[in-house]
């Protein structure tokens, strides 16, 4: 039987980012804090340039400086890699809140199985939703917040289809393993798609 990395997704409200981390991929490291049970742990990111982007867009009021902060770092990248200050820079860290995050803890290949070794220090943020507003009706909100979950989670076992992990390792990552669930995770994103 095949083994494959079956990382714990977990969820989170809001993290904060001291220092982004730059180099010549397409990935990005953030060094900041995540709120767990109203408390603020230490905690390291790694992310897209597009997961980056959509957290921008959900925090306008702040997108700005930490846009210009990486636009001028890139076009002035002077070694590989490189890091923005954000703390020294704006004064202080910025606060990514009001949105969900999907996090899952990196691991490694070992003896054919996979292994977590990170104990909730760094955690990959693979998608991000904004939250529901508060004038919405609470069952709306759970509603729509519970199809963007599938919509994304299918979205995100496409991505492993792409890279040819094989039917069950794709639905395992995308957290599909369920029929029922994996059915309505196709039609959330069929609906999102036509």
């Amino acid at each position: 039987m095949k083994q494959t990395n079956t990382a714990t997704v977990t969820a989170s409200q809001a993290i904060s980012v001291g220092q982004i981390i730059l180099d010549d991929t397409n990935y990005l490291t953030f060094w900041g804090h995540i709120q767990k049970d109203e408390m603020w742990q230490r905690c390291d990111f790694i992310t897209t340039y597009e997961v980056l982007n959509t957290m921008l867009r959900y925090v306008q009021d702040r997108s700005d400086a930490v846009q210009m902060s990486i636009v001028q770092k890139l076009e002035n990248m002077e070694q590989i890699p490189d890091m923005i200050d954000l703390e020294m820079e704006l004064g202080k860290a910025v606060l990514f809140d009001n949105m969900y995050f999907r996090l899952t803890r990196p691991g490694h290949l070992q003896g054919g199985n996979w292994v977590e070794y990170t104990a909730g220090e760094c955690y990959f943020i693979e998608q991000v939703t904004p939250l529901a507003s508060a004038s919405v009706p609470h069952f709306v909100r759970k509603t729509d917040h519970f199809m963007e979950m599938l919509h994304n989670s299918y979205e995100l076992y496409l991505g492993y289809i792409e890279l040819e992990f094989d039917e069950d390792a794709a639905r395992r990552k995308a957290d599909l393993t369920d029929d029922l669930k994996f059915t309505l995770a196709y039609y959330a994103w069929k609906e999102r798609t036509l």
